[in-house]
């Protein structure tokens, strides 16, 4: 059935960006560096919602578009689970559902992130000093509007923050001329970006392995 087709394709897809990704990543950071570890398999609080976090209910359901997702992963479903059978009905990709989950952060919900980073990785040491060093080159502020915290005032762009990793030919290509390697390489950072603003717009501070005041372990 197409369902069933639309599922296959979602899943496929979700693998062949992800082993792309993982082979892309020698040309960034180090990806042997110490990973983010957590304390325990307790749920994060952020002290307070997201200032720009707005909340945007869908009149026939009463939830927003994270919140389906979000309620789920929090009975326990996987992000694949969640992508195969989503409330629309329409199989969804499973970095949506984790987008949907770090959303579900900036609105001051509570989240497992150890939980949510078996699944995706976040930042390891030197990916984040990489991600602190685009916002310290690019002078973005990753805390403000996005409506107006982008290049010249304008919206907020994946693009453009990472523009000192990508490369200035990179930003200025059209999304067509792009290689496989370009765009593996992008939706890596991308991944890992998204992370990154979500961890500090909820005012999370991480720790890694191997920090002096660490008293957590990687599992």
């Amino acid at each position: 059935s197409r369902g069933i087709e639309q599922l296959v394709t979602s899943l496929n897809e979700w693998t062949e960006e992800t082993s792309k990704a993982v082979e892309s990543v020698g040309s960034g950071a180090d990806a042997t560096s110490a990973p983010m570890v957590f304390s325990s398999d307790e749920s994060y609080t952020p002290p307070s919602a997201w200032q720009y976090a707005v909340y945007k209910p869908n009149k026939k359901t009463g939830l927003a578009g994270w919140e389906s997702s979000y309620n789920r992963f929090l009975d326990c479903e996987s992000p694949l689970t969640i992508a195969m059978s989503p409330t629309n009905g329409r199989p969804i990709q499973v970095n949506t559902v984790v987008k949907h989950i770090q959303d579900s952060l900036l609105h001051g919900r509570p989240v497992p992130l150890k939980k949510l980073a078996a699944i995706v990785p976040p930042p390891n040491r030197e990916e984040w000093s990489e991600l602190g060093r685009c916002e310290e080159l690019t002078g973005l502020n990753v805390e403000g509007d996005p409506a107006t915290s982008g290049t010249n005032g304008e919206v907020f762009r994946l693009t453009d923050y990472l523009a000192p990793i990508m490369g200035a030919d990179f930003v200025a290509k059209d999304f067509k001329e792009r290689t496989e390697e370009e765009k593996a390489k992008f939706n890596h950072w991308c991944g890992l970006l998204n992370w990154y603003l979500t961890l500090r717009r909820s005012k999370y501070q991480p720790t890694f392995q191997g920090d002096d005041d660490s008293k957590v372990t990687a599992e």
